[in-house]
């Protein structure tokens, strides 16, 4: 609503203004999920990168020492 409701009393919305966008980064996503969203799904996805993270390693180690 960007024009005010004059009630002829009383002005309604006269100083309003709408909320800015806010930008949410990866980091405030994590934050705000793991204080308020689903905790299970948070510890599956960092298992998850975890164990990918953890495959490349040893595969790239496995890939120098035997090659």
């Amino acid at each position: 609503m960007e024009v005010p409701y004059n009630t002829g009393k009383v002005e309604i919305g006269k100083y309003y203004k709408k909320p800015p966008q806010s930008y949410m980064d990866a980091d405030a996503y994590l934050l705000q999920t793991a204080l308020i969203g689903n905790i299970k799904e948070l510890r599956k996805d960092v298992i998850i990168k975890r164990f990918i993270v953890c495959s490349l390693t040893f595969g790239m180690f496995g890939y120098f020492i035997f090659r």
